[in-house]
């Protein structure tokens, strides 16, 4: 609360509480029109006539912020949450009240707790429009209409939608980018609908081989960033785009990688990811005692998410075989005494790092793989124990944080 005014009992003259101080948060382009100069004036003989213009003023002010999104935006918007369609400029100055509050809510222009507030607002108008004798406007209805409209809207500056070519400025660069928060803060307010046509700008561009491999790197990357502030029924179309795509031999791992990063992976058809970690668990079997095979696949396990998605059909084995290749083989000859187990040094912390991601799901897992064939003899010695009982705190660290 400004330290410029103070609100006092109820009954007080208007003029006494300060209350026109809040009109000092009111930004340059506003503070000059006629409205908020009548506002001015009205407030010491006519409180009620004034909370009213201001209010006005802010739903005015909204709708000028809508127009400078866009038709196009706006439109799409009030398809997609059933209000009323908008084909000209004029069809956004002639919505009604309510519907603008809630227009400009569902465009990112206002914060849920600020479309609340806003529509509160407008009740309070609305008994002030029918002002008599058994209601009168009072300083706890002028304060909250004035708080409200100035610091909600007529403080904030319009908003600079995010354009699909800031995305794509952003990928094309001949390095590696940093993601501002700038760019994420206004993806996040972006609507729906142009937040899937930059996720799919990104995808296409992941997927082009054609494209330089750091304009695909960074792609992947900016989709990671954006990731969890895209809606997720936006998520959920793109899987769909996605699988699409896909023809009969099922998923690659390029497509994988691609919807891990943007989160699409999971909504995948359950058949397909069978299938796909059914080929991954093999690809894990034959690396055998290769280090560089077990280094490869396991990085090709870790772009795509781990084992997060993996079908339960698959979990244990692909989790037994990665537990396989972490503990290594007990070293014998002149080896033993400098490294008693020999291991992949590329693999490990790999496997480290999704065991870590999989938290308890892979401790549990772990657990009863101490009594399977394949692990139980492993451990059995000293030296391979202590490696599994490694990898099972791993998986506890999620937990304890």
């Amino acid at each position: 609360m400004s330290e410029n005014y103070e609100i006092i009992p109820a009954g007080e003259p208007i003029s006494k509480s300060g209350i026109e101080n809040l009109l000092d948060g009111i930004r340059p382009v506003w503070k000059g029109k006629n409205l908020i100069q009548r506002v001015n004036r009205l407030l010491p003989i006519d409180p009620s006539s004034a909370c009213q213009r201001l209010f006005n003023a802010a739903v005015h002010d909204l709708k000028e912020k809508i127009l400078i999104v866009g038709v196009d935006i706006a439109n799409e918007t009030a398809i997609n949450y059933k209000l009323p369609s908008i084909k000209r400029e004029e069809d956004i100055l002639e919505y009604n009240v309510s519907k603008t509050i809630d227009l400009a809510y569902r465009m990112g222009i206002l914060k849920r707790p600020e479309w609340r507030r806003i529509h509160r607002c407008y009740e309070i108008r609305r008994d002030l429009e029918h002002e008599d004798d058994e209601y009168e406007a009072v300083l706890e209805d002028c304060f909250y209409i004035f708080k409200t409209s100035i610091d909600v809207v007529l403080s904030k500056d319009p908003i600079e939608l995010l354009k699909v070519t800031d995305a794509r400025e952003l990928v094309e660069s001949d390095t590696n980018i940093s993601v501002s928060e700038e760019f994420l803060t206004d993806y996040t307010r972006a609507p729906k609908g142009r937040k899937k046509e930059i996720t799919e700008l990104l995808i296409s561009f992941a997927s082009d081989d054609k494209k330089p491999d750091i304009v695909r790197e960074n792609s992947i990357e900016l989709l990671r960033h954006i990731q969890a502030m895209t809606d997720k029924t936006v998520t959920i179309e793109i899987a769909s785009i996605l699988e699409n795509k896909l023809d009969r031999s099922g998923i690659d791992i390029k497509t994988a990688k691609i919807s891990h990063a943007c989160g699409a992976l999971g909504y995948f058809k359950k058949v397909r990811l069978k299938d796909f970690f059914g080929i991954l668990k093999k690809e894990l079997s034959d690396t055998g005692s290769s280090w560089s095979e077990q280094k490869k696949v396991c990085a090709k396990i870790e772009d795509i998410g781990g084992i997060a998605y993996c079908p339960k059909e698959h979990y244990e084995d692909i989790l037994s075989e990665l537990t396989r290749i972490y503990l290594g083989e007990r070293s014998f000859g002149q080896w033993s005494a400098h490294r008693p187990v020999f291991f992949s040094n590329g693999a490990a912390p790999i496997i480290t790092r999704i065991v870590k991601n999989e938290g308890m799901k892979a401790n549990e897992g772990l657990e009863k793989l101490r009594k399977k064939r394949q692990i139980a003899q492993k451990i059995t010695d000293k030296h391979l124990l202590r490696r599994f009982e490694n990898l099972l705190d791993y998986s506890n660290e999620v937990r304890e944080e």
